[in-house]
């Protein structure tokens, strides 16, 4: 057993602290611990204990905690690993053994899913909580299981139950009845590993206890995030609160340059987890060193029309659902690099103020054609029409008159009279009383086509487009909107994220898209400059056929996607993407009836003397968990390849979803994804769950 999981859980009672109580107690080591950031020092625990090994027994505490734990305040700490091979396992519990009071008990515990939670129960007093958050735990790695580092905060003073894991804070909950851990009636039992029901060790813990303390005093809550955060933490490329201010993550992207740098990118998301409508901005970093240490994260493509800020979104049954209304937004990025001239292209979704897939105008491309050109359009002000676009040099036509007006918009689509940038006032949005607030926080932005107020305004559909970078992604250019391939008539596809491909020995670029019953490739030959779209039809109607391609010799390319039919789907190009096969399925995994989006790619050494191609996706027909690589072997002369590797990437019950690999410069794997079940409603506006991890090939063979 390798899964380290650090565990601290701190519980206030009414009637103050009680220091100095450790060296009164046998067989434990005293320690002060002193806060680097807050220079306080961290009481001295009543007791603690260290490396111990559980096999679903239990160790009864009682005689060495019990007389000790004598304040209102308390903080626990553990330290532990796990196989995850239970499915309900309690590191800690406090009960009242006697038979008749089987729900008189408060324990700390964890399921085979990463779920977090605590129970206090009291039926005397008709006290029956449960408080947990899902995808809480880190799971295993190819190292074996991952360190955790998580807490649980009882307040009797402010009436409140906190629960932190990993340098964040879960959850905070208030109940109208407080009930102290050591109030519970009877609670006269403490046992490591488990909770005593009835005289039967009930929710066995399997695995090691490493680090067991109690503390007589709630721990701050800087503190607490302080001592959570680990060395799994600090790897993440993109974190809650960072320099993007976003609080959540989605939608990852991974690409390694010819230079040997590594681009990463995700969705920056402000309004929790939510795809639009929201605010949502596109997110990169790089690497230099093969992935392992990444830059400060920056933001290729943003809207200004909505502060960027950081947002804990609520999480009831009722705030989880509420949604930014107003805000333009981009979604779902993906990346690749010229070879003429090692531009990086960068594509995405733009979604207009409001916008997002469900409401998007489907009958309107958001164009006009005029003596043979595509050009934007727009209504002015109050107007329902849209009498006017965009023309050569940004200037706004009035179409009817087929005349320019004083109005232009600037490379980024912000609006400009005579020259002078117009300006307009930004929103910003909080909470109060569990109601969304969508208000003008009295900061003036560039006005933009895409924004609500703005005074010209773009269709209320969906758009693709991209931004380039000319540094290897340090910064970025201004964005460009791809035409309507679908017709004037017909709301653009969306996005699939993740790469786009270069035809090997061309300068053929293509990414894939989807719309109802066909993908879409966006392809250009004269690396970047103009764009064209080949559609090749599905088999089945309004699914989101998010695709990735992988070329398997030069000129063949494969297109694996998500589908409505439980498993992944895959067509094949003889000719560079000019046409497409019928849709053919794996069988190698499942996957659930809405799909999920997948990541492949292509390895440039050669595995059993054989060409090969890597995949990533969940494996589990009932959700987004059980993430699974595959090693697959090319055959030259039929192409088809031969799965003959799997990989698990967790525990099966941990979630994955969205995912993104790219080989590193030093030919290990580099891995991003989302460490929970992005669809589950129960799983919404989870902070650091997007999960970056390396891996070498001998990895993955199990070797």
């Amino acid at each position: 057993m390798n899964n380290t999981v650090k565990v601290i859980v701190s519980s206030v009672l009414l009637f103050g602290g009680s220091y100095g109580l450790t060296s009164q107690i046998p067989n434990v080591d005293a320690k002060s611990v002193s806060s680097s950031s807050h220079n306080e020092v961290v009481p001295t625990p009543i007791f603690e204990k260290y490396n111990i090994l559980l096999n679903n027994e239990g160790v009864d505490l009682t005689n060495q905690i019990s007389p000790f734990l004598t304040s209102d305040s308390a903080t626990i700490i553990i330290e532990f690993k796990t196989n995850n091979e239970n499915a309900l396992q309690a590191l800690f519990g406090i009960s009242n053994k006697d038979n008749g009071y089987r729900n008189n008990y408060f324990d700390i515990f964890l399921r085979n899913n990463g779920e977090l939670g605590v129970e206090i129960r009291d039926a005397s007093d008709s006290i029956n909580y449960l408080f947990s958050r899902p995808a809480s735990l880190w799971g295993k790695s190819h190292q074996g299981e991952i360190s955790n580092t998580i807490a649980f905060v009882s307040n009797a003073e402010n009436g409140t139950y906190e629960l932190y894991a990993n340098g964040e804070k879960l959850l905070k909950n208030n109940t109208s009845l407080f009930k102290a851990i050591n109030d519970i009636d009877g609670g006269t039992t403490f046992t490591l590993g488990g909770v005593n029901r009835e005289g039967a060790i009930d929710f066995n813990f399997q695995g090691e206890i490493e680090s067991f303390k109690i503390y007589n005093e709630v721990i701050d809550e800087l503190e607490l995030i302080e001592m959570t955060t680990n060395e799994t933490t600090n790897a993440m490329i993109f974190k809650a609160g960072d320099a993007t201010k976003a609080n959540y993550f989605r939608i990852p992207a991974l690409y390694t340059l010819n230079n040997g740098r590594v681009l990463a990118s995700a969705d920056a998301r402000y309004g929790g987890t939510h795809d639009s409508k929201s605010k949502i901005n596109i997110a990169t970093s790089y690497s230099d060193d093969n992935g392992v240490t990444w830059s400060t994260p920056d933001l290729a493509l943003k809207f200004d029309d909505y502060e960027a800020q950081t947002i804990d979104w609520p999480r009831d049954n009722i705030g989880k659902n509420i949604q930014i209304n107003g805000s333009a937004s981009f979604i779902d990025s993906a990346l690749v690099e010229v070879n003429e001239n090692n531009q990086v292209i960068l594509m995405t979704d733009f979604m207009p103020a409001g916008v997002g897939n469900n409401n998007a105008l489907k009958n309107d491309s958001g164009y006009k054609l005029i003596n043979g050109k595509y050009y934007v359009k727009l209504k002015y002000g109050a107007e329902s029409a849209y009498n006017y676009t965009i023309r050569e040099n940004g200037v706004i036509y009035h179409d009817i008159s087929n005349t320019p007006t004083e109005f232009s918009v600037d490379e980024h689509y912000n609006l400009k009279k005579n020259d002078s940038p117009l300006k307009l006032e930004q929103y910003s949005v909080k909470f109060e009383a569990g109601n969304l607030l969508e208000y003008k926080n009295g900061v003036f932005v560039d006005m933009n086509i895409f924004y609500k107020d703005s005074l010209f305004k773009i269709t209320p559909t969906n758009f693709i487009g991209f931004t380039t970078s000319n540094d290897f992604g340090e910064t970025w250019e201004a964005p460009k909107l791809l035409p309507p391939f679908l017709g004037l008539n017909h709301n653009a596809s969306y996005l699939s994220p993740g790469q786009g491909l270069v035809v090997s020995g061309t300068n053929r670029i293509v990414f894939a898209s989807y719309a109802t019953n066909q993908m879409v490739f966006i392809i250009s030959d004269d690396n970047g400059k103009t764009w064209s779209s080949v559609n090749a039809p599905l088999p089945f109607a309004n699914a989101t056929a998010e695709a990735q391609m992988v070329e398997i010799k030069p000129g063949v390319i494969q297109t694996y996607f998500r589908t409505t039919t439980g498993k992944i789907g895959y067509m094949t190009s003889l000719d560079a993407g000019d046409t497409w096969s019928d849709v053919n399925y794996l069988d190698i995994v499942k996957n659930t009836s809405y799909g999920t989006q997948l990541s492949i790619i292509k390895y440039s050494q050669k595995i059993n003397g054989k060409e090969a191609v890597i995949l990533s996706t969940p494996n589990d027909e009932n959700g987004r968990r059980n993430g699974q690589l595959w090693i697959g072997l090319i055959d030259p002369v039929t192409n088809s390849i031969d799965w003959t590797y799997k990989y698990d990437v967790d525990s099966p019950g941990y979630g994955y979803s969205y995912s993104a690999l790219t080989e590193l410069p030093n030919h290990e794997i580099g891995l991003l994804y989302e460490k929970y079940d992005s669809w589950s409603r129960n799983e919404l506006h989870l902070k650091n769950v997007l999960k970056y991890t390396r891996l070498t090939i001998d990895d993955i063979m199990g070797k």
